[in-house]
């Protein structure tokens, strides 16, 4: 990939590394919201998802967490940021945001003052509402989005073939009305008037719902029946929340 930056490198005459998952047509800016908002040079590097463990190991980033099944560890997931002057890796995104706020306070904050323990589990927060019912439908999405290497490795870690997974018939019809009901959940959360979590300041939680809605967009389709039914749902609101991040998407 070309470099995604300022035109010359930043003081250290190094660019930092964002390290996304690898396919073949992924919008990568999904993945660099945060590095984009704080005006921070980087370069993209496509990894597979057989490969993350060796990439992450290379670069002393450390295991995120245990695998979702209780499958014995570690588990490394990305994304992930390297930076060359601190020669500090990191994954998972409330550790690298946290970290980018603390190495570059001059740049604007991604934690405002007073709520970083507040937006810290916004990630995990979005679990439920979005994640759980929408997994059913993502997984196989994802699995048949991603280049090859990727898909045979997420396919022989399912025992279900991803066609059996993902629902049809009436079964998805009563599935996506779940998924229906997990976004009125979210639209709850916000003030009518609010454009962003924070209400008009744009913030990392921001970042962490609209990366989720990057990925929808992308593995279901931008054309979809499914996409199309999202953003037409609590009044466009999340059509709207994505376009209000868009200038976000790029350096």
């Amino acid at each position: 990939m070309g470099c995604h930056g300022l035109p010359i490198p930043g003081k250290s005459g190094k660019y930092i590394l964002l390290i996304p998952f690898a396919a073949d047509t992924y919008d990568t800016e999904a993945r660099s919201y945060a590095l984009n908002y704080k005006r921070i040079p980087y370069k993209v590097v496509w990894v597979e998802y057989p490969d993350i463990e060796g990439e992450m190991k290379k670069l002393g980033i450390q295991p995120t967490d245990t695998y979702p099944d209780g499958s014995p560890g570690p588990c490394y997931t990305l994304p992930a940021v390297y930076d060359p002057t601190t020669k500090r890796g990191i994954s998972d995104s409330v550790l690298v945001a946290r970290y980018l706020d603390d190495t570059y306070p001059d740049r604007p904050m991604l934690f405002p003052p007073g709520t970083r323990t507040l937006q810290a589990p916004w990630s995990d927060v979005l679990t439920w509402p979005f994640v759980a019912p929408m997994l059913q439908f993502m997984m196989p999405a994802t699995t048949w989005f991603v280049n090859p290497p990727s898909e045979k490795f997420l396919r022989a870690r399912n025992p279900i073939p991803m066609e059996e997974v993902y629902p049809s018939g009436e079964k998805k019809v009563v599935e996506w009305q779940k998924v229906e009901k997990g976004f009125a959940k979210m639209e709850k959360w916000f003030e009518k008037e609010d454009t962003f979590i924070c209400g008009k300041t744009v913030t990392f939680a921001d970042f962490a719902l609209g990366a989720y809605l990057m990925w929808t967009k992308c593995v279901l389709g931008p054309d979809s029946e499914e996409w199309k039914d999202i953003t037409s749902w609590n009044n466009g609101r999340w059509g709207k929340f994505l376009q209000s991040l868009e200038k976000y998407e790029k350096f």
